[in-house]
This record gives structure tokens, C-alpha cells and sequence, in this order.
């Protein structure tokens, strides 16, 4: 099965028959390049990347996946240029703040997971703008959408370290899941611009399957997002056993 770009009349719903991930972690990529190739500033490219972005929101809010993750910020973006870092905040905010009443409305809960007190101290709307849309979805149980914002290894090899030192005998899965929110291993992981790196995101990621989109970001359509779930329902995930 694979859908191509001239199709008519698709419904993402279709799928549905299919054995989709329960989980999905995004890995935005190409917002700079494509503005670049545009001929438009690297903002520009954020803002088309956070449109494209909300069209999978779109599509997450149509399909069987309980799931949705996305890296908004890594560990390594404070290396870019100031400006641009400040652009890109702007931006999760203002898709946070657009997108908070749709997960009221589909009982979607809200996640932040990453270094908060340096959002906290660096981009302080950000972080009121995060605490509401935390606090607001807080009861919700259909769906999670998770936000990575100065998140990666790194991070994550500090936090286990302090909860291990707290529960010296509780298993390693739990702590890892503690520490994030509750969330489990990803199941699926989705990277646009044709990239094949996890860029050092972390544990979360270290059993999902790999399916990476040629399209930069700002260009994927829905039925690029299909295409990348009906990819995903190829894999036999055997995760370790043998074929049956």
C-alpha cells in the first residue's frame, strides 16, 4: 500500500485498520533550508515548519495513535544565532497558545519534558504560556501530545543520575519513564529533510523505528504523513526475538 501525491479523496482515517504506532516522536528538520531555497528568512521557515506541524496535529487527533512527541529544541540549537533562538521560541509559543483549545476540546494532556528552569529564566512568556497549557490539559486522558524544549541525552543522563541516587533498587525502565512525564519508549520515529540521525536525543528513542522523509518540514503534506505511517506498518518489530 502506498499512497502517492495525486490521490483523491484520502481520509487519514483509513488507516486505522492498519497496526499504527501507539507512539510517534517528530524530528522537525529543514525549516532553514527550505527558506533558504525560498529565498526568505530562516523565521519564515520556523513559522511554514509550525503550519505543517499543526496539520499533523491535525492528523494525530484522526488516527489511532495515543502519542504524539515533538523535539521543538534541542540541547545543541543554543549554538544558532541569537536571534534565531528567539525566533523559535517565539514560535513554540505561539503554537502552543493556538493549539491549546483544540486539546482541551479532544481531551489531549500536555507535556513539556527538558530544561524548564532555562526556559524559565530565559524566555519567561514561554514558560507562562507552557504552565497554563500544562495546567489546563492536566486532566485529559485520550491523547498526549509531548513538547522536547532543551532536551537531549545529555539531559536525560543527568536526570536519571539524580533519580537513580533517590531509588537505588527501582528498574531502569521506570526511572527512565519517571523521569519523563510517564512516557514510554517511542514506538515510531518520524525526521524530515531526508536526515537519518537521532542527534543525540535520548533513551526514549532507542527502540523506535526510523522513518525519515525526504520533504524538509514546511513542505510535508498528509499524505507525506501517511505515507510515513503505512512505512512504519512494514516493519515486523521484533525487538529482539526471532521472526514467527
Amino acid at each position: 500500500m502506498q499512497l502517492h501525491q495525486t490521490a483523491q479523496n484520502f481520509a487519514i482515517e483509513k488507516l486505522n485498520s492498519l497496526k499504527l504506532p501507539n507512539s510517534i516522536l517528530v524530528i522537525p528538520d529543514g525549516n532553514g533550508r527550505w527558506a533558504k531555497e525560498m529565498g526568505l528568512s530562516v523565521y519564515e521557515g520556523h513559522k511554514k515548519g509550525a503550519v505543517s506541524f499543526a496539520k499533523i496535529i491535525e492528523n494525530f487527533l484522526k488516527i489511532n495513535t495515543k502519542i504524539l512527541g515533538a523535539w521543538g529544541f534541542s540541547e545543541d540549537n543554543w549554538k544558532r544565532p541569537q536571534d534565531e533562538v528567539d525566533k523559535i521560541m517565539l514560535v513554540i509559543e505561539n503554537v502552543i497558545s493556538e493549539n491549546l483549545q483544540k486539546m482541551i476540546d479532544n481531551d489531549i494532556k500536555f507535556v513539556v519534558l527538558g530544561r524548564k528552569e532555562n526556559i524559565k529564566e530565559k524566555y519567561p512568556s514561554l514558560f507562562k504560556t507552557i504552565e497554563n497549557a500544562v495546567l489546563k490539559t492536566s486532566g485529559n486522558n485520550s491523547k498526549i501530545i509531548a513538547l522536547f524544549v532543551d532536551y537531549g541525552e545529555r539531559f536525560q543522563l543527568e536526570e536519571f543520575a539524580k533519580a537513580r541516587e533517590k531509588n537505588p533498587d527501582k528498574p531502569t525502565y521506570e526511572l527512565l519513564s519517571e523521569i519523563n512525564e510517564g512516557l514510554p519508549l517511542f514506538d515510531m520515529i518520524l525526521r524530515t529533510s531526508g536526515e537519518l540521525r537521532l542527534s543525540g536525543f535520548g533513551p526514549l528513542a532507542s527502540l523506535a523505528e526510523f522513518v525519515s522523509v525526504k520533504k524538509n518540514l514546511p513542505d510535508l503534506t498528509e499524505l507525506d504523513f501517511a505515507n510515513a505511517l503505512i512505512e512504519y506498518t512494514k516493519r515486523q518489530r521484533r525487538l529482539g526475538a526471532r521472526p514467527s
